[in-house]
């Protein structure tokens, strides 16, 4: 695959996990998620967003959860923060 096809699907890649992180923070209500439905999220983008460096963040936000069964929302904000991080293109 010639490099500029790559970059193209890169960005979309990016461009469809920004979306995606952008409708999880819209569904965040209260001070609490449940917890077990934040894990889900973060196995789907897992699955679905083969980045080298986003399947680390998911990883790592994965060891680093709080709670038992439920997580704060400043928690699950700050991990949303993150994957959008990464999900931005760079400018070089």
């Amino acid at each position: 695959m010639p490099i500029h096809e790559n970059m193209e699907a890169v960005t979309i890649e990016h461009s469809e996990l920004i979306q995606r992180v952008a409708e999880m923070r819209a569904a965040i209500n209260g001070q609490l998620s449940d917890k077990g439905r934040i894990v889900d999220h973060l196995l789907d983008i897992r699955l679905d967003f083969e980045a080298a460096g986003i399947v680390a963040i998911i990883d790592e936000l994965l060891v680093e959860m709080p709670g038992l069964t439920v997580v704060e929302n400043s928690w699950w904000t700050t991990a949303l923060d993150r994957l959008q991080l990464a999900a931005s293109p760079t400018a070089v």
